[in-house]
């Protein structure tokens, strides 16, 4: 965990919101408060908000049954993390750990934006593969459409895409690209590693970023409805394709709530 302790410009008064589903110690609650006030406190700048999540699922044989977020608006810069363990406790200290170093990140970004000599490895940020939730089996019939805009309000590049994707830990993240003007998708292909999708194909701005990607599917022009088939019939985590009725490049996927989420450009 990181040790460093520059403080923040986050008012004493400020009280985090925690959320809790299922039964949750309150020594856990806690702990987790403790540890979400430290990742605050390292922030250089003003924290508007602060969030924890502990879900505790009712089935205590399932291999990843509590779940705990942590999330942090840095003066309007969204940090948040991630991940589900057996126990509350190595849960809370994982994703207070993860959030840590990208509040750091964050501050940190101004200097690095200036460093544009990357390696592969510079953006395999987490040491480990984080176990991922796995979500609620909702029958399709009952399945609703949540619908959503995407964080990205303006045009970036893929690197930039990249560096929100983490920030945010999303599987994937809808954005324009500020050369082509075309919507893309930035996603977690497995193994560390990361995939670009380009509604407008530009080959010489992907192999500028200086990471090795998995090229995923051009997007075709679907309906909504027919998005959400292809996403259920082919067992894919995401859906990228342009919306027929809008012509933008959106999103959909299933939501850990089981429900189907649409991601459209802000």
């Amino acid at each position: 965990m990181s040790t460093e302790s520059t403080a923040g410009a986050a008012p004493p008064s400020l009280e985090p919101m925690v959320v809790v589903r299922g039964a949750v110690p309150d020594s856990v609650i806690a702990y987790g408060r403790e540890k979400l006030l430290h990742a605050l406190r390292l922030s250089s700048g003003p924290v508007l908000a602060a969030e924890l999540r502990i879900d505790r699922h009712a089935d205590p044989a399932r291999a990843s049954s509590v779940h705990v977020e942590m999330t942090l608006d840095l003066d309007g810069t969204v940090v948040r993390a991630r991940a589900s363990a057996p126990e509350a406790s190595a849960a809370v200290d994982d994703v207070a750990e993860r959030l840590e170093r990208r509040v750091v990140s964050v501050r940190q970004r101004p200097q690095d934006r200036l460093l544009r000599h990357r390696n592969r490895e510079s953006w395999h940020h987490e040491d480990r593969v984080v176990p991922r939730r796995r979500g609620f089996p909702r029958p399709p019939d009952e399945r609703e459409l949540v619908r959503r805009k995407s964080f990205a309000v303006a045009a970036e590049s893929i690197e930039d895409a990249l560096f929100d994707l983490e920030r945010l830990d999303h599987d994937f993240f809808l954005f324009r690209h500020d050369v082509t003007g075309g919507d893309a998708v930035v996603f977690r292909a497995g193994e560390g590693r990361y995939g670009v999708t380009l509604e407008r194909s530009a080959p010489a701005a992907v192999a500028a970023v200086g990471v090795e990607f998995v090229t995923g599917p051009t997007p075709t022009v679907l309906e909504v409805g027919a998005a959400r088939e292809l996403l259920e019939a082919s067992g894919t985590p995401f859906v990228f394709f342009v919306d027929a009725a809008t012509g933008r490049g959106s999103v959909v996927y299933r939501r850990d709530d089981g429900h189907d989420g649409l991601v459209t450009p802000a």
